[in-house]
Order: structure tokens, then C-alpha cells, then sequence
């Protein structure tokens, strides 16, 4: 089914055929902080290395987490059993792939690349004490082609001209932005199990692609900030994340931080990759979710937190975003 390694070569599967899971009592107890509890457990080990992956099927996405540990040199293999795009994200250290059928690629720490994977195999060298973390969401191409047409944000990334072999999609690696981050912390620390995980963590996935294909779309009109620039902007995102419950407009938090609406909605959209109404209504939603999956609260007074008149606007809303029934989820809690 999977081709077979031995000695130094370790097979890494990006996905695969069949799921055959491990019950988390098989998982050393170090590892268990770094579960998310709705995932699909697998682990190896040997003299060599440890490898703990994660996976979650989420409707059009397959989302995986790869904590990977050498304690002697080795060569990680990985392997696409059937053809995918992977929405990859590298933390923690920087590893080269000397496989692809062009001159390689290196995996650069906080950046993040579109892969389009043939049923291939590749060679990515560690060094002994090297760690990693592969954060990836795969889909299949014929996914991504009926998502654009719900989400037409996608379609630069739909109209990518692909290589016949295993290639990066996009023309140039992009850093892992403070909005991505965001999301994965959310999907990694996500404590939902059930129905109230799979339509959260979708959602993140979701807004991950709409985050890079955004990146990728205006590449070329981002100028990298001055220190001050940078400083700025990070106090703004910081703001925004930790009083999601204030009802601000965009005109409101540029006049907070002394700049004209139209200077902050442009420098947003350049250092975060989404607009800046678009990131008020995320964080809205995720504070309504993760409100509204509380017991002990009452969809009244989560429309009073999110800013909403009426209850009925709040669950429209949240039933959109997160494409559920606020029901029915709220009856199986």
C-alpha cells in the first residue's frame, strides 16, 4: 500500500488511503499537552526518531500535524499517496527537500507554501536533535475547483498554472503572518470534540487558504514596514485580537491609533493579507462560537457581548460563517 523504508529513511505520510488510528494511552506522556482532542492519533518511534501525527477530515479538508524529533541523523520521506494540494506552514526549523524533480526547496521556519503533490516520493534530511513542527491542509484539486465557487477569493489560486511533477504552486514562499498564526493556535488549542470541532476547525482551515491566496494575490504591492511601521501594526492586531467584544469600526480603531481609515485599511490588508472589516467580523464569530458552545450562556446574552440587536441576527449570522446549525449544536453539548 505505502512503499517500505529502512535504516535512516523515514516514511511521512502526507495522507492516507485508509485511517487506522491509535488510541491516545499508545502515545508517550509528553506528547499528550499537544493533542487536539478531536484528532485522529499515530505515532512512531525507533532509535532514530519520533514522530507524532495528527489528523482531522473536515469536509473538503484533511488537516494534519507532524511533531517530528530526530535523535540521529535521518532522511524524512515524505510520501502523497494520491495527487493533493497541501497548504503547508513550518515551524520550529528549517529542513531542505533535495527530491522534487527540479533543484529542491528549502522549508524555511514561519513560512508557508502551496504545494501541488503527485503520488510521489521526496527526500527532506534532519540532523540529529533537530525538531519540527508540519502544519498542513490538504485537498484535493477537484475540492478546491467547487470551493472557488463559494469562496471566489480562491480563484488566483485556482488559475495557478501547475507543473506535470510534485511543485510549489505559488512563485515565491510567504511568512507565516500574525492572522495565520491566530488560527493555527486556535485549531492547536482547540478543545471541542464532535460536531462543535469539525465546524470550527473548517472554518479555520477555510480562512487559512483565503489568508494565502490573498498573500499570494498581492504579493507584489507589499512593501516590507519600518520598525516603527511594524511596531504599529502589531499594537493594532493586538488590540483587535484581545477586545473582540468592543463594538469598533475601522474608522474608530484608526483614529485610536492616530492614522487615516483609508492608510490603515491599506497597510492592514498589506501586512495581514485580509482586509480589516473582514478580521472584525472573524473575530466577532469566534467570540460568538466559542460564547454560544458555553452552557451556562444564554443566546441573549451572547448577542449583547457580540454587538448583535437581536438574537435572530446573531444566529444567522454565526450559521453562515461556520456553515452549522446553532441547534443542534447547542443540544449536543
Amino acid at each position: 500500500m505505502y512503499p517500505t523504508l529502512f535504516e535512516e529513511n523515514k516514511l511521512l505520510l502526507i495522507d492516507r488511503l485508509e485511517q487506522s488510528y491509535l488510541p491516545a494511552t499508545y502515545i508517550p506522556t509528553e506528547y499528550l499537552p499537544l493533542i487536539i482532542p478531536y484528532a485522529g492519533l499515530y505515532y512512531e518511534q525507533d532509535n532514530d526518531y519520533n514522530m507524532l501525527s495528527q489528523h482531522v477530515p473536515l469536509g473538503p479538508f484533511s488537516l494534519w500535524l507532524h511533531d517530528v524529533f530526530a535523535r540521529k541523523d535521518i532522511v524524512l520521506c515524505p510520501y502523497a499517496p494520491f495527487h493533493l494540494w497541501a497548504l503547508h506552514f513550518m515551524y520550529e526549523d528549517t529542513l531542505r527537500a533535495v527530491t522534487f524533480k527540479t533543484n529542491g526547496f528549502t522549508l524555511e521556519e514561519k513560512q508557508c507554501n502551496l504545494f501541488n503533490l503527485y503520488a510521489d516520493m521526496h527526500r527532506v534530511p534532519m540532523f540529529a536533535g533537530q525538531k519540527i513542527l508540519s502544519f498542513h491542509i490538504n485537498i484535493l484539486p477537484s475540492a478546491f475547483m467547487q470551493l472557488v465557487q463559494t469562496y471566489p477569493g480562491l480563484q488566483s489560486l485556482a488559475n495557478k498554472r501547475l507543473q506535470k511533477h510534485s511543485s510549489i504552486i505559488n512563485e515565491k514562499p510567504y511568512r507565516i503572518n500574525a492572522v495565520c498564526n491566530m488560527l493555527i493556535q486556535n485549531i492547536v488549542s482547540c478543545r471541542y470534540i464532535e460536531s462543535q470541532a469539525r465546524h470550527y476547525l473548517e472554518r479555520c482551515c477555510l480562512d487559512l487558504f483565503l489568508n494565502f491566496a490573498q498573500q499570494d494575490a498581492i504579493s507584489d504591492e507589499v512593501r516590507i514596514p519600518n520598525e516603527t511601521q511594524a511596531r504599529l501594526y502589531h499594537d493594532i492586531f493586538e488590540y483587535m485580537v484581545e477586545h473582540p467584544h468592543q463594538p469598533h469600526t475601522a474608522d474608530q480603531i484608526a483614529k485610536m491609533f492616530d492614522m487615516s481609515g483609508v492608510k490603515l485599511a491599506t497597510a492592514f490588508r498589506h501586512q495581514f493579507s485580509v482586509g480589516i472589516n473582514a478580521f472584525i467580523h472573524m473575530l466577532k464569530m469566534m467570540l460568538a462560537y466559542n460564547s454560544l458552545m458555553q452552557q451556562c450562556v444564554s443566546l441573549k446574552d451572547v448577542a449583547h457581548t457580540a454587538g448583535y440587536k437581536t438574537v435572530d441576527e446573531l444566529v444567522r449570522e454565526v450559521e453562515k460563517y461556520y456553515n452549522c446549525n446553532l441547534a443542534a449544536l447547542r443540544r449536543s453539548m
